[in-house]
């Protein structure tokens, strides 16, 4: 089974998704499909050619990092269903408002018209923000599925939600049949 990998930002949350990516692709022949910025920036984290390198790893296969080469996903590559993760508060405002500018966001519009479950583990300081009228907008659309959340830090980041990435391929077998993992809200991190 053909799955499409969106990668945004959140470059704190890359190792521990690597992890799933890289268990993951064992068992599901896995295609990368990177942000803008995902691609070319050099973080405190790693930069942009070891974070690039390490997915070519990862999935044997090559990236895909342009608009033109997120194209291809719906008429020409086909993919039974796309895993955006790290998903962004900008990737999924811009999913939400219908803006497919990125690589990541023209590749999710795709998977949706044609009917294919998206997968989005979110990472953001702000989905407890303005961002969160978008969260729970596009958690009642069709063919969306969220990876189960929690706030990862209430007490120093009380607007911030992270997916808990271990819980992205449930997510993703549970979607394939049509249906959301439960439950979506994790228990929090943290102490008062």
């Amino acid at each position: 089974m053909k799955i499409l990998w969106g990668v945004c930002g959140s470059f704190c949350n890359h190792e521990a998704v690597w992890q799933q990516v890289e268990q993951m692709s064992s068992r599901w022949q896995i295609s990368a499909i990177l942000s803008e910025n995902t691609a070319r920036l050099d973080t405190r984290f790693s930069s942009a050619e070891q974070r690039c390198q390490k997915l070519r790893q990862l999935t044997g296969r090559p990236l895909m990092t342009t608009l033109q080469e997120a194209e291809r996903t719906g008429p020409i590559d086909h993919f039974e269903a796309m895993i955006i993760a790290p998903a962004t508060a900008t990737e999924l405002n811009k999913l939400t408002l219908g803006i497919y500018d990125t690589p990541v966001a023209l590749a999710a519009k795709a998977m949706l018209r044609n009917e294919r479950p998206v997968v989005l583990g979110i990472a953001s300081n702000d989905f407890l923000g303005i961002s969160g009228v978008h969260l729970m907008t596009l958690k009642q659309m069709r063919h969306i599925y969220l990876v189960p959340f929690r706030q990862d830090d209430w007490v120093n980041k009380p607007n911030s939600l992270v997916s808990e990435w271990t819980l992205i391929e449930p997510t993703l077998q549970a979607a394939l049949q049509g249906r959301q993992l439960q439950p979506v809200l994790l228990e929090g991190r943290g102490q008062p």
